[in-house]
């Protein structure tokens, strides 16, 4: 079972996400995969700031 799954639909900056949640000691993966993004305990989805780009993506 995967910690953190950063959703990866084509929009956002996810490898410094990533990289900010190794800062914290917390591992993150970024995946686009339906059966990795099920198994995670948390889902993280970026670009929030961008929340029209992110709902054309998915």
């Amino acid at each position: 079972m995967t910690g953190i799954a950063i959703i990866d639909y084509g929009v956002g900056n996810l490898r410094s996400l990533e990289k900010a949640f190794a800062a914290t000691g917390t591992q993150a993966i970024i995946s686009d995969e339906i059966h990795v993004l099920r198994e995670a305990k948390a889902l993280v989805l970026p670009g929030v700031g961008a929340f029209a780009a992110c709902m054309r993506a998915l």
